[in-house]
C-alpha cells in the first residue's frame, strides 16, 4: 500500500465531514469542522515545517539542501474545546540539527487561540490575506512562513471549487429544480443578498445538490450565467426544469433550455392561490387545489379545474384567477411516469434545505463577504442533501424518460435506440 503523508490522510477525514456530514447527535457541524480543519491545517504547516528543513517535499529525491530524511511520525496530543486533535510530527533522521516545529511550540499553550482562530477563517472567507492576518494577530509573524499560509488556504480553497466545477454528465440529470436563498452575505450593507441553488434527480434516482453561487436579486442575468454554468457542466438536456415565479428565472430557463418541460412550483402556486382568498375558505381550497396537482393525468387535472372553477369563480374571483395564470406549467410534471409526480411538482426539497441553511448561518449574522457565505452554506447544504432519499427508476422508467428526452431534444441530445411510435408522443399530448 502505498504511503501518503499524513496531512493528506488528514484531508480525507476533513473532506468525507465536509461532503457527508457527521452522524450522531453529539458534535454540530461546523465544530466537526473546526475540530477537523485544525488539525488538517496543523498538519499541512508542521510538513511544510519540515520541507523547508530539509529543502525537499515529502517523498522527493533530488538535491538536498541539508542531509537528513523522514522517517514516519510520533503522535501529539493538542487539547482544546472541542475535544483532543491528535496531529502527526514527523521524525527526522540522520541530520546535523535536530528538527523542532515552532509553529507547534507555539500553540501547544494555547490551544483556545487555535480554536478561535480555525473557527474565524471559516467565517471570514478563508482568503489567503485573512489566513496570513489571522495568523499574525494570534502568533509571532514569524512562526508561519507566506508559503505555509498560501499552502494552507490554497488546500481548502481548491475543495470548493472542485465541487463547484466538477463534472455532472457522468449520471445525466432528468429533473432540474431552482431556487433561491437571501441571506446577509456583506458587511456594511443592509440588504441582503441571493444565494442561487440547483439540485437534480438524475438517470440512477439520486437526488444531488449541483451548484450554489451569489446572483444579484435573482435577476435574469444572475440566473443565465448560473445555468450556463450548469449546462458547460453537462446538465444539457434535462426533462424537466421546476422553478417558482420569479420573472428573472423564467426568462433565463427559457432562454437555457427552452425545450424542457417547465414546472412551477405547486406548493408556491398554493400559498399564492390561498393569499388572494379570505382566511375562512383557504382550508378547503388548499384541499381542492391539492387534489388537482395529484392527479394522475392531465385529462383528470382538467377536469377537477373546472369543477373548482365553477364552484368558487363568484366567491373568490381572484384566488381562481391566481389558479388559472400559468396553469398549464403547474401541471407539466403529470407528463412524467405517475411514480415521479410527487416529487417533480415541487421545489420544497430545496426549501428544506434552505431552513438548515438559515439555521446554520444564523449563529454567524451578516458575512464579510460573499465567499465567507457561500463556504458556509454549502458546508451545511451538502451535509444535508446527504441525507435525501432518492427516487424509484426502474428500467422501464428510465426507457421512457430517455425517449421522452429524444422527443423534445431531437436525435442530437444522446445517442439511443429510436423511441417507440406514440409512446413519448402520448404522454406529451397530456400536457400539450
Amino acid at each position: 500500500m502505498a504511503r501518503i503523508p499524513r496531512s493528506e490522510q488528514f484531508r480525507q477525514e476533513w473532506q468525507e465531514i465536509l461532503t457527508c456530514g457527521i452522524k450522531g447527535e453529539g458534535e454540530g457541524l461546523l465544530d466537526a469542522l473546526v475540530r477537523t480543519g485544525a488539525r488538517y491545517m496543523l498538519q499541512v504547516a508542521i510538513e511544510e515545517e519540515v520541507t523547508e528543513f530539509l529543502g525537499r517535499e515529502h517523498y522527493q529525491r533530488g538535491e538536498r539542501i541539508r542531509q537528513g530524511y523522514r522517517n514516519g511520525y510520533e503522535p501529539k496530543r493538542l487539547v482544546t474545546g472541542q475535544g483532543v486533535i491528535e496531529v502527526g510530527i514527523p521524525q527526522v533522521r540522520n541530520t546535523n540539527e535536530p528538527f523542532h516545529s515552532e509553529l507547534l511550540a507555539a500553540i501547544t499553550n494555547r490551544s483556545e487561540t487555535l480554536e478561535g482562530l480555525i473557527r474565524r477563517m471559516y467565517i471570514r472567507g478563508l482568503s489567503q490575506q485573512d489566513v496570513a492576518d489571522a495568523f499574525a494577530e494570534a502568533f509571532d509573524e514569524r512562526v508561519m512562513s507566506k508559503s505555509t499560509v498560501s499552502r494552507v488556504v490554497r488546500a481548502i480553497q481548491e475543495e470548493f471549487d472542485a465541487w463547484r466545477k466538477r463534472d455532472l454528465s457522468k449520471d445525466p440529470v432528468l429533473y432540474l429544480f431552482l431556487d433561491a436563498i437571501y441571506l446577509p452575505a456583506r458587511q456594511g450593507e443592509s440588504c441582503k443578498d441571493a444565494v442561487l441553488c440547483a439540485y437534480g434527480i438524475t438517470e440512477s434516482g439520486s437526488k444531488v445538490l449541483l451548484h450554489l453561487d451569489m446572483g444579484e436579486k435573482e435577476s435574469y442575468a444572475a440566473w443565465q450565467g448560473f445555468l450556463y454554468n450548469l449546462v458547460d457542466r453537462g446538465v444539457t438536456s434535462p426533462v424537466l426544469v421546476a422553478s417558482d415565479g420569479s420573472p428573472g428565472l423564467r426568462k433565463a430557463i427559457r432562454e437555457v433550455y427552452p425545450r424542457a418541460f417547465r414546472q412551477r412550483c405547486k406548493v408556491h402556486k398554493i400559498r399564492n392561490v390561498l393569499a388572494k382568498a379570505p382566511k375562512s375558505a383557504q382550508k378547503i381550497l388548499k384541499g381542492e387545489i391539492s387534489k388537482i396537482f395529484a392527479a394522475q393525468d392531465k385529462k383528470e387535472a382538467l377536469r377537477l379545474v373546472q369543477t373548482l372553477v365553477d364552484r368558487y369563480q363568484d366567491q373568490y374571483p381572484s384566488a381562481i384567477a391566481c389558479l388559472k395564470e400559468d396553469l398549464e406549467e403547474c401541471l407539466a410534471h403529470l407528463a412524467l411516469p405517475p411514480a415521479h409526480h410527487k416529487a417533480t411538482g415541487t421545489t420544497n426539497l430545496i426549501e428544506r434545505l434552505f431552513e438548515e441553511g438559515r439555521r446554520r448561518t444564523k449563529v454567524v449574522g451578516r458575512f464579510p463577504n460573499e465567499g465567507s457565505c457561500l463556504r458556509l452554506l454549502f458546508a451545511t447544504l451538502l451535509a444535508a442533501s446527504k441525507s435525501w432519499r432518492g427516487v424509484r427508476m426502474t428500467p422501464a422508467m428510465l426507457k421512457e424518460l430517455r425517449e421522452l428526452r429524444i422527443v423534445l431534444y431531437g436525435r442530437e441530445a444522446e445517442k439511443l435506440v429510436p423511441a417507440p411510435v406514440g409512446s413519448p408522443a402520448e404522454r406529451i399530448s397530456r400536457v400539450s
